[in-house]
């Protein structure tokens, strides 16, 4: 008996540990990209003595602008990091890892739950492997390793929460209706990808009630909209307040307009650009094809597995609907895919909902066998579980390794920066060049200015230095013929465009002093970038300096644009 306990906590327990070592290397890395923004906001307000009562705003305000995000309760998360941490990445990235693993403890509660409730298995084989499938899902690193995935970490949480919450509940006011509606309320606070969820409880109230009730299709939909009915309500006082904040109910993104995109048939070009994101996210072509051939015999041999049961059919038809339309509200967001693999944090709720079909799967076909069919079926549902593992985790160490090497980068990166700084004349101004993006790792996208500010650095470095990406390189003529360089050596970096703007910046002089970051040997190095080549032909001058230095994805970087 005790052996049989062991062998079941070891089940149960292998995939977690193994997550967490996987991605044990990404927590010593410093910050990344747009993470530097949310620590500036943080500092900033900290500061200024107003931390609680701005993190407070965001409840009924947008996060940014020109965006159309409303995430209080990730930027809450953040404000607790901060508070609690300050800027040093550990706390921060190990949240992030900690609400990985809690959600795939989430897929182990529902598939066991949903195992026991249809009778179709009660071993803990079924809720484990989804648990492993979830959490070794190889396109799942840029939302754990990243701190900004924090949103797509948050919201998926919760809304597993309010799953597992709703599918105990027999009446809408119960305590497990009460919990369910908060968690709801949760997801829906810390990101859009939450907006699924009222679909998801309905799908699910409606197959409870056809696993349930001998009564006509009509009838059955009826009963499932009312036993759905407050998240369905909660979803329009959703969209009513995002209204009254942005003047739109639906658009995320600035620039893009989904129903627009979803008359026109726009959303189909991102669809065009899967097959190359796909090559590009997971890098290893034997172990992708494997992988992508055992989930759809998995997922082909739990429709065949549930189909012959009405309640297991019913749940496996809900599980199936939401992850399709997980996907299909993503698409009109998006005008493709990005090309280099970025963009994996946008399937973290896909990769849930594939998950608990595939623990469906394993769970239906894990009773003891009758007959030689169904045991040639349980060996094959065994056996393509076992290839999925096996791939995910030789996927997920390739995808993960670009983010640990990324933040070791970024930690090299901000301890260099203070150096660049000396080497610069007390007269002169330097500009450091370094990569937006380390493969498909975002590096100094958005992170210009919280690299060169406390609490990163212990002093403000703005008035002899700027950090920049080839993106921003094409303003620098025009905004230093209004004074940009002045403005940065004479202002704080918050005030800096309010002085050129207002004309109280002068002169038009570009930066004397220019610096790139080398991957390769994780240093800063000085250009050979004069200031009357700068003059005369700026673009031309900085593809030649890079393409003499040791700045070797730079110069891909800026001969791509």
């Amino acid at each position: 008996m005790r052996t049989v306990q062991w062998r079941d906590a070891a089940l149960v327990l292998t995939p977690f540990v193994a997550c967490a070592l996987i991605y044990l290397p990404t927590l010593s890395g410093a910050l990344l990209s747009d993470d530097y923004a949310v620590l500036a906001a943080l500092a900033d307000w900290s500061r200024e003595g107003r931390l609680l009562s701005a993190l407070l705003s965001k409840f009924y305000s947008g996060l940014d602008s020109p965006s159309f995000y409303y995430r209080p309760l990730s930027m809450a998360s953040f404000g607790v990091n901060f508070s609690l941490a300050g800027a040093d990445p550990l706390l921060w990235r190990l949240t992030n890892l900690d609400l990985h693993l809690a959600s795939g403890a989430l897929v182990f509660a529902i598939v066991r739950r949903f195992s026991l409730d249809l009778g179709i298995g009660g071993s803990n084989a079924g809720p484990a492997i989804a648990a492993a499938v979830f959490l070794l899902f190889p396109t799942s690193p840029e939302a754990v390793a990243w701190v900004s995935g924090r949103y797509d970490l948050l919201a998926l949480f919760f809304m597993l929460a309010t799953l597992a919450l709703f599918h105990r509940t027999e009446r809408w006011n119960d305590r497990w209706g009460a919990a369910a509606l908060l968690t709801a309320a949760c997801a829906l606070a810390s990101k859009e990808s939450a907006a699924l969820l009222p679909f998801m409880v309905l799908v699910m109230a409606v197959a409870r009630r056809a696993a349930t009730a001998h009564v006509s299709a009509p009838r059955i939909l009826v009963l499932g909209m009312r036993d759905a009915a407050p998240w369905l309500l909660l979803a329009l006082a959703y969209f009513i307040l995002r209204t009254a904040i942005f003047g739109v109910p639906f658009q995320v993104y600035a620039g893009t307009s989904p129903l627009k995109a979803l008359a026109s048939g726009a959303w189909m070009h991102a669809m065009a650009s899967t097959r190359a994101w796909i090559d590009a996210m997971l890098p290893l072509p034997l172990a992708r094809a494997l992988f992508l051939i055992a989930i759809a015999v998995l997922l082909a041999l739990g429709a065949l597995a549930c189909w012959r049961g009405r309640a297991a059919r019913a749940i496996s038809l809900a599980v199936a609907a939401s992850a399709l339309l997980s996907v299909a509200l993503l698409l009109p967001h998006l005008s493709a895919l990005a090309a280099d693999g970025e963009q994996g944090r946008l399937f973290y709720t896909t990769s849930a909902l594939l998950a608990l079909l595939v623990g469906l799967a394993v769970a239906a076909t894990a009773a003891p066998a009758a007959h030689l069919g169904v045991k040639r079926r349980r060996a094959m549902v065994l056996g393509a579980s076992l290839v999925l593992i096996a791939t995910e985790l030789l996927l997920l160490r390739a995808t993960v390794a670009p983010w640990s090497a990324a933040g070791v980068q970024a930690r090299a990166l901000i301890k260099a920066l203070p150096g660049a700084t000396n080497e610069v004349a007390p007269s002169g101004y330097g500009l450091v060049l370094v990569p937006d993006h380390l493969g498909s790792v975002p590096f100094g996208r958005n992170a210009q200015g919280g690299l060169v500010l406390p609490p990163t650095q212990p002093l403000s470095l703005s008035s002899r230095l700027i950090v920049q990406t080839p993106a921003d390189l094409a303003a620098w003529p025009a905004n230093a013929q209004r004074g940009l360089v002045d403005a940065l050596r004479r202002y704080p970096l918050a005030k800096v465009w309010p002085a050129v703007a207002s004309g109280h910046a002068t002169g038009t002089a570009l930066p004397t002093d220019y610096f790139c970051w080398a991957e390769s040997s994780s240093r800063i190095v000085r250009l050979a970038l004069p200031s009357s080549a700068a003059m005369s032909d700026w673009f031309g001058a900085w593809q030649s300096a890079l393409a003499a230095s040791p700045c070797t994805e730079l110069a891909v970087e800026m001969g791509s644009r």
